[in-house]
């Protein structure tokens, strides 16, 4: 035995076992300290991420139950009988707020099936949820992006994080982080049923919907209290894509969704099977197909009346709520107001009855042309087109032309000649606005005149077809001819001067004097007829004679005129360093910028309600989205003349309807007293009729839109048409309602007088002067009355070869009785008058007999008596007023 090799290959063994428990040791120690280093980045990755969070977390925006409330509210218009008559919507205000006990559950649950199945049982974030969601995306291949955010995380997208943008995938994951953090806060600080109450409010639900309530409207045309079944599921529907799932757009898609929404609601206990079978079978598409047929047929576009509700509460948010422009936009179309209005429902429903029927209107209509056209080259540079270049284009060959036609084929080939001759070419970008417009136009404003309210008003003919288009009751500025006669001459002239309807001027050749028109003759509108000599104004309102109100504005003067302008309302008078509005032709409606029908009626309603102005109000108060009242629409209220004037006014007004000569007899109402004033302007561009019964006042204006081209209202068709609307809407008013007369005041006396001289009649004289009807019984304000007799009316003799004042050296001699002319205006020629036949000129020298000369003159006994006024007509001889 060799044992020297034994004992090498045992050192051998054990120097090798002890090499491999070495390098099992170094494995540990290697093992150990790989450990050491992944448990150390570990914690230091831990703790950088909570860093991280922690920074995310701190720079989450501040939460409170007020936060997550919706934010956007359309705002709602009510008449004055509360029914709703607009809804005023901008994009993303589409919803009325409902509270969860008027949801029904079955509507609730139908959006927490689909939507957040655990809802009443996480804390805000859905665990289970989430990891599902995780699961199925990483088995879809990373495609799948089902979601996994709970009602509260999506409540706090929409209303919190609604104004944030997500750019790239580190923004959505910090916006998530956040999301689910205040998820939690906020169910610490909410109930359930109040953050499902705010969800339920929140949601787009296609349409220009927000909310349940909107939507429930909108599809189905009910209450989101009416909701079935199936209707909710259809609307529970659409939260997941709103345009996707858009039950009118898209059905078919909405209806595999709403499939879903049943099944989910079967599957966890929500509805019973026979409540999902009944569901699954509901035809509910069809109904909202036709619904969404009537709502198309539905006119979207605000009325004339919501137009200028629009405007007051827009100008009043400024003007007493202290809102900028924006501010007050805003709050109109977005914060949920609620406006009550001052139109009555069944007012305004026989006004746009009557403006719709087309037999109220004359026969034959032309169509006024709103045309314009740009065009943009290749080089990108624009030329604009107007409808004063075509007019101008066509006047070349015809001076008379109008863009007014038969037809709309006539208008568009008249557009099309003139677009030939621009030269346009197949490369241009062409833009054109052409729309027609049926003329002549009207329009109309009815009021109460002892609120100031408006309740019904139209500010036009004919279709509407869009909203803020031209409202000719509102917007439209023109001349008012010879109305403002009552407010520029006669209403001053009773208040300020003294004057009553007994008052005289001589209705004969008349000048102004006033810079611009001096030395220009007066005419009445009666061209072809007589002047009526002296004339009182009560006359002279019936008649509607243009040389009593110039004469009546110069005494006045024009600046005082301008003073009672101002009182009754008018915004749109000339102010100015210019001085333009005044001047003596203001009596006539002559001003620089015309007035409104509203301001117009306003100003007659003033006198109507005893002298006293109120600014017309088309709303009475405004509410906010909370019920606090935002704005009080209380009356604003102007004194401009004394209640016993505005009566004496009303009853000179009264004549202009009913009294011989009046301009007015079209516009009477049967069995209801009515007074009023006609206006025409030159050449026939506006009438007007201004009308007052105890009850209500009514404006009417009717001529053609575009005033300076000077389009005519031709014809009696044209002409008068309006006065008959007039009496037509405002007879269908009246139905019912007990006839009564003006309330006159206290303080008004009568007088016999003449009507020539405005004093006193003296009997045997005044009415001997072989007319009829110059002695007549008069109003006044008690202290106004005349105490002196009748000086125009003499008792001559006449020279019966000559028909002139006789002389003592006359052989022939006759007593007559003859009205004293005046003296004519310097430089103005005088003319025959009704008066001129019965009369003798004041300058008594050129009057006298000029082919018996030597002679004296032979004065009257009348002339001679200083007892004259001891011959006073007895006031209760019978003379009727």
């Amino acid at each position: 035995m060799n044992y020297s090799k034994k004992s090498t290959s045992k050192k051998q063994k054990a120097l090798k076992s002890k090499k491999t428990m070495m390098g099992k040791k170094m494995g540990v120690v290697f093992l150990k300290t790989l450990l050491v280093l992944v448990i150390a980045l570990g914690v230091a990755g831990i703790c950088g991420g909570i860093g991280i969070v922690k920074g995310v977390i701190e720079n989450a925006p501040d939460i409170t139950s007020a936060s997550v409330l919706p934010r956007g509210y359309k705002s709602t218009v009510y008449d004055a009988a509360g029914n709703k008559t607009a809804e005023l919507i901008a994009e993303g205000t589409n919803r009325t707020y409902v509270k969860i006990e008027n949801i029904p559950k079955h509507v609730q649950e139908a959006f927490i099936a689909i939507e957040d199945e655990r809802f009443y049982e996480h804390n805000g974030i859905d665990v289970k949820g989430m990891l599902r969601a995780g699961v199925k995306f990483v088995t879809s291949g990373f495609k799948s992006t089902q979601g996994a955010s709970t009602i509260t995380q999506q409540l706090l997208k929409n209303n919190v994080f609604d104004f944030m943008s997500e750019n790239g995938m580190a923004d959505k994951i910090e916006r998530k982080l956040q999301e689910q953090y205040l998820a939690i806060k906020l169910e610490k600080v909410m109930e359930k049923d109040e953050i499902l109450e705010s969800y339920l409010n929140t949601i787009n639900l296609g349409q220009n919907t927000l909310g349940v309530q909107a939507a429930a409207n909108r599809y189905f045309g009910k209450s989101v209290s009416e909701l079935t079944i199936s209707e909710a599921a259809v609307i529970a529907g659409i939260t997941k894509s709103p345009n996707s799932y858009n039950p009118i757009s898209k059905p078919e898609k909405n209806a595999e969704r709403r499939s879903i929404v049943l099944q989910y609601m079967l599957e966890q206990g929500h509805i019973s099977q026979r409540e999902y079978e009944q569901a699954v079978k509901d035809d509910v598409y069809s109904r909202i197909e036709n619904h969404n047929e009537e709502k198309a047929a539905a006119s979207t576009v605000y009325s004339y009346f919501v137009d200028e509700v629009i405007d007051q509460v827009k100008e009043d948010l400024v003007e007493k709520g202290g809102y900028s422009e924006t501010q007050a936009f805003n709050a109109l179309y977005s914060s949920g107001l609620k406006i009550y209005t001052t139109q009555d429902p069944a007012v305004q429903k026989i006004l746009d009855e009557e403006f719709s029927n087309l037999e109220n209107f004359p026969e034959k209509t032309r169509l006024g042309l709103e045309w314009a056209l740009s065009i943009v080259s290749e080089d990108g540079k624009t030329t604009n087109y107007s409808q004063e270049m075509l007019t101008k284009y066509f006047k070349q060959t015809n001076a008379g032309y109008e863009i007014l036609y038969n037809s709309e084929e006539e208008a568009r080939a008249a557009v099309e000649e003139y677009k030939a001759s621009l030269g346009i070419k197949d490369t241009d970008t062409v833009y054109e606005r052409f729309e027609l417009i049926v003329q002549p136009q009207a329009s109309m404003v009815i009021m109460n005149q002892s609120t100031g309210e408006v309740v019904a008003l139209t500010g036009g003919r004919g279709e509407k077809t869009g909203n803020k288009t031209l409202n000719r009751a509102t917007d439209a500025y023109r001349n008012p001819g010879s109305t403002f006669k009552i407010i520029a001459s006669y209403a001053p002239a009773f208040e300020f001067l003294g004057y009553g309807p007994g008052n005289v001027q001589y209705d004969g050749p008349f000048a102004y004097t006033d810079n611009g028109r001096q030395g220009r003759l007066v005419k009445n509108w009666d061209k072809g007829t007589q002047y009526r000599g002296w004339t009182t104004i009560r006359e002279a309102i019936t008649r509607s004679m243009n040389v009593m109100a110039v004469k009546t504005i110069t005494d006045v003067t024009p600046i005082t005129a301008v003073d009672y302008m101002l009182k009754f309302g008018f915004t749109s008078i000339q102010l100015d360093g210019s001085m333009a509005d005044y001047n003596q032709s203001a009596a006539l409606g002559g001003l620089t910028n015309g007035v409104s029908n509203l301001e117009l009626t306003a100003s007659y309603a003033a006198i109507a309600n005893g002298g006293t102005y109120i600014k017309p109000r088309l709303y009475t108060k405004v509410v906010d989205n909370n019920g606090n009242v935002v704005l009080d629409n209380e009356p604003e209220t102007t004194y401009v003349v004394s209640e016993q004037n505005a009566w004496l006014l009303l009853d000179c007004m009264k004549d202009v309807v009913n009294g011989a000569g009046g301009t007015g007899s079209a516009t009477r109402i049967k069995g209801m007293t009515t007074a009023g004033k006609t206006g025409t302007t030159s050449e026939n561009r506006d009438v007007w009729f201004e009308g007052m019964t105890p009850y209500y006042t009514a404006g009417i204006w009717a001529g053609y839109d575009n005033n300076g081209y000077k389009h005519e209202l031709n014809g009696t068709g044209e002409t008068s048409f309006h006065k008959k609307l007039w009496s037509k809407v405002m007879t269908r008013v009246h139905e019912g309602l007990q006839n009564k007369d003006f309330t006159k005041p206290e303080d008004i006396v009568q007088c016999v007088i003449c009507t020539k001289s405005g004093k006193l009649a003296i009997g045997g004289l005044c009415d001997s002067d072989g007319r009829e009807g110059i002695v007549r019984n008069e109003y006044f304000v008690e202290g106004k009355q005349p105490t002196e007799v009748c000086d125009h009316h003499v008792n001559v003799s006449i020279c019966v070869d000559t028909g002139l004042l006789a002389t003592s050296a006359c052989p022939g001699r006759v007593p007559q009785i003859k009205v004293i002319l005046p003296a004519m205006q310097e430089g103005v020629a005088e003319e025959i008058t009704l008066d001129t036949a019965y009369g003798i000129s004041a300058n008594l020298p050129t009057a006298t007999c000029t082919l018996h000369t030597g002679g004296i003159y032979i004065p009257s006994e009348y002339e001679l008596s200083s007892q004259a006024a001891q011959a006073v007509v007895d006031p209760n001889a019978g003379i009727t007023p």
